[in-house]
């Protein structure tokens, strides 16, 4: 009986402590929970109110708005490009006023300079908190000022925003640590470092595409740093910086710091000058490479240091090895994203001509289904608006020139309603068909959808809005209000063609055969700009063959742009594409001053540094590569996001921001519900037009 009882008793010791181990785990698990949830609740909410204009999916009875080059001197026109309602007005600040402002960021300053890192790091939380929580509301603001549609809006304001943050609350405070340095032969007695001083003030001038991520890019950076920083906003996006600026004011207040720590400016080209000029210690400046050159210059009087992220004409390098399911949808991103109007876009597509043929059927036929019109209230689009006034016509200027030399156009080429929206083209057509004051009558009773043609406009003639589209002054080429191009697809390109050379920033993608790689490489660096590049092949050995050859300052493997998705790696280019860089490591050292081994000064001594590490690497381009890491994972676009989108599209984007980058497991858990919800269709509009509760929720 003895012999039986122990060995019932060590068959059930196991299971006991099985039982005691589960136990232990589950009151972790619970313990872990609590934890989050606590420092969750610990980083504050904020109460950013939010205006009618600003929170409505539609704007009822607004004017419209026509473009002119006479602008008041005192203050900016705002207006939707993808609908041209007037939005109001923006003060144009003076030089004085911008050194005003400029003053009151030094004396921020020098209070900031001695935060804690951890003070650093709540300020960027409460903003990480607030973004997640809000991205409808910043992404349909983002749309209204730019002409974006909701579901680049998250890709373009949210994700990197998101990703930018999140790598600097954990890696940013590492990169700016004291960095120990070997003394040398003779000086072995001695121990040496390298601090990371803050500049003081940045001014960073960003441009209008993506108005919301161009300021959190640089504000988050600067503070993290431990500088002040002075913005100066677009004129051709500043309607949005009321909103954007309210949430940045709220989370300085919330974290505690002082008063005049971020400050935007918004005006013309004196206020940028102002800026320049008005005694900042560092400038940012992301823009076109002709006025990179006029910041440079203007910065040189006082020895000011200048980034420049200028223009790019990026090559998209498709081998006949690759993947073309996988190739052809990120090909679309690459060059129609935002209608084309990014730095980074892709505007050369070089295909080897043993799948040339190929892909140019298939870019041709997505390029053809993409829905164009007005990106708030009418239904999911898979382009909006050109935002910059004149756009249109540069872009048909390029296009026009490369097919009077010999260039064919598959897709696109001529604005006008082609690619909208099924539902807007039929009521365009029916409110061209009928007098102008039952198109009025039809607008008042909810019956037409925007965008309104021509003979609904009560402030201006039919003529003058088809002109403000970039079509004819007669109508016939466009019913269209907005500041529409459609994504448009060229082969026959050629050396003597404006196109080859000049940056477009528009939807335009233009592809070119090559039978070697090395013929691929000369077309990739027959470029007068050198920003990101991409490479596609079935050997990752191939590829980076050719992308170590190619001129550009980033280089994405299989991939379009996942340099910057990546924010642990330097961003910026070669050539006229500007020099130093902004994100990662070096972007974020760039804002301080390494004081120690390297050799430089500051102020009227100078800087740079050409001893120490950073001296040798300064006589090196940091060129950022991203690929992919496992052979059994490779980037694709998810079906709701591949053209032409469906209502799911925006509402599974913010829920998947929500799932990666929500900062407590309630929030992420929150986020992997709404992405089944979408992937599933639970909730969803079952028609392109949707509800309008469904078009809420999409932005």
């Amino acid at each position: 009986m003895d012999a039986l009882q122990m060995l019932e008793n060590a068959l059930e010791a196991p299971q006991q402590a099985l039982a005691v181990l589960g136990l232990a785990v589950a009151l972790a698990g619970l313990l872990y929970l609590l934890l989050d949830a606590i420092r969750y609740r610990s980083i504050p909410e904020l109460n950013v109110p939010i205006t009618e204009q600003e929170a409505s999916e539609q704007l009822q009875g607004a004017e419209l708005y026509t473009p002119t080059t006479q602008l008041p001197k005192d203050k900016i026109p705002c207006y939707d490009p993808s609908s041209m309602q007037f939005l109001g007005y923006a003060k144009a600040m003076s030089p004085a006023e911008v050194r005003a402002v400029i003053a009151e960021a030094k004396q921020a300053a020098q209070v900031w300079r001695s935060s804690s890192f951890g003070q650093r790091r709540r300020l960027l939380k409460v903003l990480l908190k607030y973004i997640i929580a809000h991205q409808q509301e910043i992404c349909r603001v983002s749309a209204r000022d730019s002409g974006k549609t909701p579901l680049e809006a998250v890709l373009g304001e949210i994700v990197v925003t998101a990703e930018k943050l999140s790598w600097l609350i954990k890696e940013g405070e590492a990169a700016l640590k004291p960095s120990q340095r070997g003394a040398g032969v003779m000086a072995f007695y001695k121990s040496a470092r390298v601090e990371f001083i803050p500049v003081g003030v940045v001014g960073a001038i960003v441009p209008w595409n993506w108005p919301f991520h161009n300021i959190i890019n640089p504000i988050s950076a600067a503070v993290m740093a431990g500088n002040a920083i002075v913005v100066k906003v677009s004129e051709h996006s500043s309607w949005s910086i009321a909103y954007y600026g309210r949430i940045v004011e709220a989370a300085l207040a919330a974290a505690g710091a002082p008063p005049g720590l971020v400050r935007f400016v918004t005006g013309y080209g004196d206020a940028g000058h102002a800026l320049v000029t008005g005694g900042v210690d560092k400038v940012v400046f992301v823009g076109s490479t002709e006025v990179g050159k006029k910041v440079m210059a203007a910065a040189a009087d006082r020895l000011t240091p200048v980034t420049l992220e200028l223009g790019g004409k990026d090559a998209f390098v498709v081998c006949e090895d690759a993947d073309l399911n996988q190739v052809v949808p990120i090909a679309i991103k690459a060059a129609f994203l935002n209608c084309g109007q990014n730095c980074a876009s892709g505007e050369r597509f070089i295909v080897q001509r043993k799948v040339y043929g190929k892909f140019c059927e298939r870019v041709t036929e997505v390029a053809k289904s993409m829905r164009q019109g007005p990106t708030l209230g009418a239904g999911p689009m898979d382009a909006g608006a050109m935002c910059m006034p004149g756009s249109v016509q540069k872009v048909q200027r390029l296009i026009d020139d490369a097919v009077a030399k010999g260039a064919t156009v598959l897709a696109g080429g001529k604005p006008g309603p082609a690619n909208w929206h099924p539902q807007q083209q039929q009521q365009s057509q029916a409110a061209a068909a009928a007098p102008a004051a039952a198109a009025v009558a039809a607008a008042e009773n909810g019956g037409a959808v925007p965008p309104p043609s021509p003979a609904r406009l009560t402030r201006r003639s039919a003529a003058a809005a088809a002109a403000a589209a970039g079509g004819s002054s007669d109508g016939s080429s466009s019913s269209s209000v907005g500041q529409f191009y459609p994504p448009t697809v060229i082969t026959g390109v050629t050396q003597e063609m404006d196109l080859y050379y000049e940056e477009a920033f528009g939807p335009v993608m233009t592809v070119i055969p090559f039978d070697t790689d090395d013929e691929a490489v000369a077309f990739a660096n027959d470029c007068p700009f050198g920003l990101g590049s991409s490479v596609f092949s079935g050997s990752k050995r191939r590829a980076r063959a050719i992308a170590s050859r190619l001129e550009a300052g980033m280089s994405s493997i299989n991939d379009f742009n996942a340099t910057y998705m990546c924010q642990g790696l330097p961003f910026g280019g070669v050539k006229q594409s500007g020099f130093g860089r902004f994100a990662g490591v070096e972007g974020l050292r760039a804002l301080c001053v390494p004081k120690g081994l390297p050799f430089g000064g500051v102020k009227q001594s100078g800087f740079g540094r050409f001893a120490g590490v950073e001296g040798l690497r300064a006589l090196c381009v940091p060129k950022a590569v991203a690929e992919d890491a496992w052979p059994f994972m490779k980037t694709s676009i998810p079906p709701l996001w591949q053209h032409p989108v469906g209502p799911a599209a925006a509402p599974f984007a913010v829920a998947l921001t929500t799932m990666f980058y929500g900062p407590s497991i309630g929030t992420k858990l929150a986020g992997l519900v709404g992405v089944l919800k979408a992937v599933t269709g639970v909730g969803m509009a079952s028609s392109s037009g949707g509800s309008s509760k469904a078009k809420s929720k999409a932005c």
